[in-house]
């Protein structure tokens, strides 16, 4: 009998009119925990890339022995590499999305905590975006402001952090920073998701240029592999580190910025605030230290 094309339990798209979704709770890797702080997803989410592709290279270990016992052939290297390549390439699309939402998170938690501390006044944008930020009520105004902003550039990232606690970490411009070398690191790995997005990881002449602009030699015409001489996996390595460098940072630049608004304006500094602090983002020795009442 000849079969037919497609099935017609299938719904067409086109008659949709619904996105589908899934409890967070029932997608492991990508599951929000209401316990852990930002940093502590994110590190959760690299381990989830590392045990993934640590689990293919495994399956197909296996494999090759159980066909050499079976006397039958191996799977091919070929095969094998084209479907490796393809999980390295997703894996490590997945993780520098995940570090822009990393961004995001810290972001949100820390306006989030330090709502009652932020005039106004201070925050970029819309003037609906300062009215809101007013507003009284269960509706969470931090995500509503911070929440659409996009952070895989550090101005962006900068310019949350400015608006929040008054200081930044960047200083992109500044060609004599002491991080200007990881800055250059971060606009690379970002410029590796925008190849690996929007051209299937073909660097294009655009993209050879840009990298050549951030210090790398990107050849024209080839594909970025993530598993030639385990490129994946360095550039996974430097996001955990600068992920927990940032954390560090932003912790304490919120003890100083918090520390300099009690003593300047003598304005109480709420317990609860400590709490939410050390749940979305962690805790330090300054900040603990602070006159909380």
């Amino acid at each position: 009998m000849t079969r037919t094309v497609g099935s017609k339990n299938i719904k067409p798209f086109e008659q949709r009119k619904k996105v589908e979704s899934a409890d967070n709770a029932d997608i492991k890797h990508l599951a929000k925990s209401t316990s852990k702080t930002v940093l502590e997803q994110f590190k959760e989410i690299l381990k989830n890339q590392r045990n993934y592709i640590q689990w293919i290279e495994s399956r197909h270990d296996e494999l090759i022995k159980l066909k050499k016992k079976s006397g039958n052939r191996s799977p091919k290297d070929a095969t094998y590499r084209k479907y490796k390549w393809y999980a390295e390439q997703n894996s490590l699309l997945e993780a520098i999305n995940a570090f822009e939402v990393f961004y995001k998170r810290s972001a949100i938690n820390l306006a989030k905590a330090l709502r009652n501390y932020v005039p106004a006044e201070r925050l970029k944008g819309a003037v609906d975006s300062r009215v809101l930020w007013s507003v009284s009520g269960r509706v969470s105004i931090a995500e509503l402001i911070f929440e659409h902003q996009l952070y895989h550039d550090l101005d962006s990232i900068d310019a949350a952090t400015q608006s929040i606690i008054q200081d930044k970490r960047y200083n992109k411009s500044n060609l004599k920073s002491p991080i200007a070398g990881t800055n250059s690191k971060i606009q690379s790995i970002f410029q590796i998701r925008h190849t690996l997005s929007h051209n299937y990881g073909l660097i294009t002449r655009s993209d050879q240029a840009k990298f050549k602009m951030l210090g790398f030699d990107a050849a024209w015409g080839e594909v970025i592999d993530p598993d030639k001489d385990k490129f994946g996996t360095s550039i996974n390595r430097f996001l955990e580190k600068e992920a927990t460098d940032f954390t560090e940072w932003l912790i304490k630049a919120t003890a100083q910025y918090l520390d300099g608004l009690s003593k300047n304006t003598g304005v109480s500094l709420d317990r609860r605030v400590l709490t939410r602090i050390q749940q979305g983002l962690g805790s330090s020795s300054a900040l603990a230290a602070l006159p909380w009442v």
